[in-house]
């Protein structure tokens, strides 16, 4: 369908998306907007302009096209399942769930070419995609919207249910899109294992350690704490008040090391500082930083102690608290 749709109705597809970019640009409030706001609706302009232009002689930039296009269809409909359920944070799930069916559609486009090297790519994204779309589905959707998702609701009034078509799904699918470029290179030179993609699986490895362990750790600890304000400072809780931003982060650059093998794969390098950037500083910590601070009492004090994103080891733990 994406194929078809991308040879088919190239013409019809630019100005459909013109006219939400349009109207996502129109959309925006006129304070408190950055740069990088007004980027996300023209980047895939700017990229459908580069393939145009013939610069690229390969097929990366319309494979990464076509990858665009799903995750555009899939985020459509994910936002009509949300008007249906008023619950904007099902796009948490389909996060993990678009994620993990890119490098699937990436292997069955290339021919679904059975090399070592794509292999093992395909089996690393599908366990740290696959693990995370899990487990959000667990966590989430027992329990309704999520609060910050809620008071964005709240915020945005009787316009939530048509800005939220732009502001969380749109945006977080060109952010995703942006974040998948590793994935195309990776599955883009299919051969026998080499330095890059051992070297690119270790450096996953040790995210999917921080990533998979924190999420059970938290777990663990409110299925067994006596007080809902107790906040969980042991453990990888203990090195970074976010080892889940941290270690999901570590796993896109285990992909973009994957990705040196192929001869643009250095390229690789501007998405993944944006994701160390986002994780970071950005928008994911920020944002569920300021939630802990209204929210949990202590919270300041374990800002104290513990860094934020990069992990500080130290020889003894301390309290016991919660982060999330």
């Amino acid at each position: 369908m994406i194929e078809f749709l991308w040879q088919q109705q190239p013409t019809a597809l630019l100005i459909l998306w013109i006219a939400l970019a349009a109207l996502w640009l129109w959309g925006m409030p006129g304070e408190h907007t950055r740069w990088l706001d007004r980027a996300y609706p023209l980047l895939p302009l700017g990229v459908t302009a580069l393939d145009a232009s013939g610069a690229f002689t390969s097929d990366f930039l319309s494979n990464f096209l076509q990858l665009g296009l799903g995750l555009w269809i899939g985020l459509t409909l994910v936002w009509v399942i949300s008007l249906i359920k008023r619950d904007a944070s099902i796009m948490d799930i389909a996060y993990g769930g678009l994620l993990l069916a890119a490098p699937w559609w990436l292997f069955s486009h290339g021919g679904s070419n059975t090399q070592p090297s794509n292999l093992l790519l395909l089996a690393m994204s599908t366990l740290g995609f696959g693990r995370y779309t899990l487990y959000i589905m667990w966590r989430n959707l027992p329990h309704g919207e999520d609060p910050r998702y809620a008071r964005w609701r709240q915020r945005s009034g009787s316009r939530f249910w048509w800005w939220s078509y732009f502001q969380v799904f749109l945006l977080q699918g060109v952010i995703i899109w942006l974040w998948a470029i590793p994935l195309v290179f990776g599955m883009a030179v299919p051969g026998p294992l080499g330095f890059w993609h051992i070297a690119g699986a270790l450096v996953w490895l040790v995210g999917l350690v921080f990533e998979a362990g924190g999420d059970w750790q938290l777990t663990q600890f409110k299925r067994h704490r006596k007080d809902p304000s107790q906040l969980l400072n042991t453990g990888l809780w203990g090195l970074t008040r976010h080892p889940n931003y941290f270690g999901q982060t570590c796993m896109w650059w285990g992909y973009g090391v994957f990705a040196l093998a192929h001869p643009w794969g250095w390229l690789s390098v501007l998405p993944l500082a944006y994701v160390t950037w986002f994780m970071n500083k950005g928008s994911a910590t920020s944002l569920m930083e300021r939630h802990m601070v209204k929210t949990k009492p202590g919270y300041a004090d374990y800002c104290a102690t513990v860094p934020a994103f990069f992990p500080r080891f130290r020889t003894s733990a301390t309290h016991s608290k919660d982060n999330t």
